[in-house]
């Protein structure tokens, strides 16, 4: 990619940039960059509630042999 293609590519970007900061506010920009690791952290919680602990596995075939 030319040097042009780069410059013309990083102008499209900061008219987004600029044409976005017109629409939307600090909080709603907070939002958004928060959203990643809001996401990330409801993938861990939900993963930790599939996966039972070893704990719970066990207290699981306790009441099986009674």
């Amino acid at each position: 990619m030319g040097v042009e293609d780069k410059d013309f590519i990083m102008r499209q970007i900061k008219q987004l940039g600029e044409g976005l900061g017109t629409f939307l506010g600090k909080e709603d920009v907070d939002k958004i960059l928060s959203f990643g690791e809001d996401a990330e952290k409801e993938i861990e919680d939900s993963s930790t509630n599939k996966n039972p602990t070893s704990d719970d596995s066990s207290k699981k075939d306790e009441t099986k042999l009674k």
